[in-house]
């Protein structure tokens, strides 16, 4: 019997850990499930411009998966993507309020294949499809129902089938580090570093 619990507490001890990007995918369902409503996966992305400013903005994750990273689209005339044309890394913290949890991503954004952009703009809603062609992405607005107007003269034009235009954009994070922080009720913080060397993930256990 002891030599049977000694084998079972060694191999709980050399274990393999699940990998980073299916943790973050396991934390993802855990919010989804404490989570009234639909859930989003929605994250602050930081990027840098040429001159070195760095600029955040909240996006939407569409897909998160082990083999490619976190998947997002956007127009190309936008701040992130002038950004990403010079610096291709990029940094995504993700907040999980119902889970008391925090997620930092950072990574290497590249854009994904056209035929890949045009299968996501052919699920997305009808109603979403006009309010992205209808917009002059970056020009000043004259008012609101100029833009309104335009949405409803396209809506015309395009009665079935929207067309997926060249300015609708997909990237990929692709992590090299992950930082996983885990608040506790009235316990410390915990706080796991991930980090990607030589295609292997090395996890790290820190102070918070």
């Amino acid at each position: 019997m002891k030599l049977a619990l000694i084998f079972l507490c060694s191999l709980s001890l050399f274990a393999k850990q699940p990998h980073p990007v299916a943790k973050v995918d396991t934390w993802f369902k855990e919010e989804k499930e404490r989570t009234e409503g639909r859930f989003f996966k929605l994250a602050s992305l930081a990027t840098v411009s040429s001159d070195g400013r760095p600029h955040a903005r909240m996006i939407e994750i569409t897909n998160f998966n082990q083999s490619k990273g976190a998947l997002f689209f956007t127009h190309e005339k936008t701040e992130k993507v002038n950004h990403l044309s010079y610096n291709p890394h990029a940094s995504l913290n993700i907040y999980l309020p119902r889970t008391h949890r925090q997620l930092c991503i950072d990574g290497i954004v590249n854009q994904i294949p056209r035929q890949e952009a045009e299968k996501a703009w052919n699920r997305m809603p009808r109603f979403m499809k006009f309010t992205f062609i209808a917009s002059n992405k970056g020009e000043l607005l004259e008012s609101q129902t100029v833009v309104e107007n335009r949405r409803k003269e396209l809506e015309k034009e395009y009665p079935k089938e929207v067309p997926c235009p060249p300015e609708f954009r997909g990237y990929r994070l692709a992590p090299d580090q992950i930082i996983f922080f885990e608040v506790h009720h009235r316990s410390f913080p915990t706080k796991e570093i991930a980090t990607l060397e030589q295609n292997e993930w090395i996890c790290t256990a820190v102070e918070p």
